[in-house]
């Protein structure tokens, strides 16, 4: 029997369809956006042609044959629908897989391997538990030398970076007469999370949970003057040594020994030892600790290479290396905390220009009222990331974020704070200069406040030069200086940098928060609805109650550091920033696109701009994720 012609093509419309779509959820959900090669040329009308046929016969059965024609349509779709989930699905379900080891803060257990079998190659007497022990006996010292306010006894195993940072707090608590003290504290596990190495220097990333009494007490009486915190914490502490370097078993830092000589340690105001003059304290010859993160701000290291102009630099300047750089910014902010607690710019005379010192003199003067200025209390750093080099003709520039906390203080000539103002969020850009030509001392490691001609220690805070050789440190002409100090704004945001897939996050969850806040904020409030979506994106990020508060203070404070983004683009890269951010866990849920979609209205962009930069950035994660296979 002869069929009509559309009892003949029927099922081969059907077949070939069917297949169409089937091959696409192949081809997607497989990874494969490959599949086809350079795209069906061979045939020389391509694929587009049969399909723009079959949709025509389809919609002649449609007309033809409603009763064939309109089910085989639905079919059609919900098997589309069907299969664009299942490709979406498989999206998520590959960046969440990617990007599971950030999330979880630790490296993934096949490269650790990897960099601990590398470093026992090299050091055969390096034993993890071994390493650890080192790490819970240095906690409790440094627990220890906090309370009594001793940071001498800690001195031979810290940088410069963390040197500064404590010789500071301790500096403040003394002047208003209080002490802090760590009392009960046991050390409940300690972790290495991540191990990196380079040419410059092999890091240790240790996770340690602790637990302790924290509290205040004034160094006149003794009296008990505030509970701070009883029970446990976490933080993230990072040990730097040379790759040269190896273990000597109870010959170490930390045991109190010379890791060169093996004589009793007394280290000389260089940080040198007092028997063979090696500059221990530099990272040389054994572990230093070199930063101490909190919990909510710690992850693993990305590539430096992902930083724009890291391999100019590296190219002008072999030794060049952002663990030294990351230590000098370090000094140079506490040297700047530092300068308006004592109202004066002389801690920062020795770290930077000569122009910034004197601006910031005037600055400081402005905030003098009577016998009171202001200062910056409770000043804690979250992270300290470089975030651009720029090689230049004159001088080489470094652009460091620097995000830091603290409250608007007022403190008087006997010590007696007022005025404490909210504590906000404060990420800053710090621009380091050198002359270029100038290459970096691989000796010197990380002793970012020591002159780099004669290795002697910053004293003598009055001036520019240093106190025992008269070289000038101020002028970039030997190590990095400080140029000036800027707002890391919503301009200075590149989503294209931001990948939970790699774990490069050179821009925190918190800093897009309060930048979107800001722009949410324009009409002079949060109402109920927007503070239940931060809350909520907020709780999915681990952020605490305490920590989400910072962010609302700094997003309603008139002088945030954080500006809303002032055009378009700036306001779709950080919507695209924010995307990014929220499929770290490879979904996004119903309560954090509405979060994006108040902010798009905000800033004037409808609802399907959201839903599509939603579809493009998973595209992109989704692809990158399989490039890492």
């Amino acid at each position: 029997m002869n069929l009509p012609w559309k009892g003949r093509f029927l099922p081969v419309a059907v077949l070939v369809i069917l297949s169409l779509l089937a091959g696409e959820a192949m081809a997607r959900a497989g990874g494969g956006q490959s599949y086809g090669g350079g795209g069906g040329s061979s045939s020389g009308g391509g694929g587009g042609d049969g399909l723009g046929i079959l949709v025509y016969f389809l919609i002649r059965l449609c007309i033809e044959q409603p009763c064939i024609g309109i089910p085989l349509v639905i079919a059609i779709v919900v098997i589309s629908i069907i299969v664009k989930k299942k490709r979406v699905k498989g999206q998520y379900a590959a960046i969440q897989k990617a990007g599971n080891r950030n999330l979880n803060q630790r490296q993934a257990p096949e490269a650790k391997r990897t960099a601990l079998a590398d470093l026992m190659t090299r050091d055969p007497e390096f034993s993890e538990e071994g390493f650890l022990a080192m790490v819970r006996r240095a906690f409790i010292e440094v627990q220890k030398g906090w309370s009594e306010q001793d940071i001498a006894s800690v001195r031979r195993f810290i940088s410069d970076g963390v040197n500064e940072r404590f010789s500071l707090q301790m500096h403040m608590q003394k002047k208003q007469g209080i002490r802090n003290l760590m009392e009960d504290v046991q050390v409940l596990s300690a972790e290495v999370v991540s191990v990196e190495s380079d040419r410059h220097f092999d890091t240790m990333h240790v996770k340690i949970t602790a637990s302790a009494r924290d509290y205040d007490v004034s160094l006149e009486s003794g009296r008990k003057i505030r509970e701070n915190y009883t029970g446990t914490f976490v933080e993230y502490w990072s040990f730097l040594r040379r790759p040269g370097a190896v273990t000597t078993s109870g010959r170490g830092l930390v045991e109190g020994v010379c890791p060169n000589c093996g004589a009793p340690l007394e280290l000389n105001d260089s940080g040198n030892c007092g028997y063979c003059d090696a500059v221990v304290t530099s990272g040389e010859y054994d572990w230093v600790l070199a930063e101490i993160t909190q919990s909510v701000e710690w992850s693993t290291s990305s590539s430096p290479e992902r930083i724009p102009g890291y391999e100019d630099i590296t190219a002008e300047d072999p030794g060049f290396n952002l663990q030294t750089i990351e230590d000098t910014a370090s000094v140079v902010f506490w040297r700047y905390i530092k300068s308006y607690f004592d109202n004066s710019a002389d801690p920062v005379r020795k770290v930077a220009a000569g122009n910034f010192a004197d601006s910031l003199e005037e600055r400081i003067s402005q905030t003098s009222e009577g016998d009171s200025h202001l200062f910056f209390s409770d000043a804690a750093v979250g992270a300290v990331e470089v975030q651009e080099i720029a090689v230049g003709t004159g001088f080489d520039r470094v652009h460091v974020l620097v995000k830091w906390s603290a409250a608007n203080a007022w403190i008087d000539g006997n010590g007696r704070v007022s005025s404490v103002g909210p504590k906000t969020i404060r990420p800053n850009l710090f621009t380091l200069m050198r002359k270029h030509g100038v290459k970096t001392l691989a000796s010197a490691g990380l002793h970012s406040a020591h002159c780099h001609g004669c290795g002697a220690p910053y004293t003598g805070e009055e001036g520019g030069s240093c106190a025992y050789c008269g070289r000038p440190l101020n002028d970039g002409s030997g190590s990095w200086v400080l140029e000036g100090i800027m707002p890391f704004t919503g301009a200075r945001v590149n989503s294209a940098r931001i990948s939970p897939v790699s774990g490069a996050m050179p821009v925190s969850a918190d800093i897009l928060l309060i930048a979107m806040a800001r722009m949410m904020h324009s009409d002079g409030r949060l109402d109920p609805q927007e503070m239940e979506m931060l809350e909520h994106f907020a709780a999915q990020r681990g952020i605490s109650e305490e920590r989400l508060g910072s962010i609302i203070a700094t997003a309603s404070s008139e002088d945030s550091p954080v500006q809303p983004p002032s055009t378009g683009s700036e306001s779709m890269e950080l919507l695209r920033a924010m995307v990014r951010m929220s499929l770290a866990d490879g979904e996004l849920d119903q309560s954090e696109k509405a979060l994006l979609e108040r902010f798009a209205g905000s800033a004037g962009m409808s609802a399907n701009v959201v839903s599509s930069t939603i579809a493009r950035e998973r595209k992109s994660l989704y692809r990158e994720s399989k490039r890492m296979k």
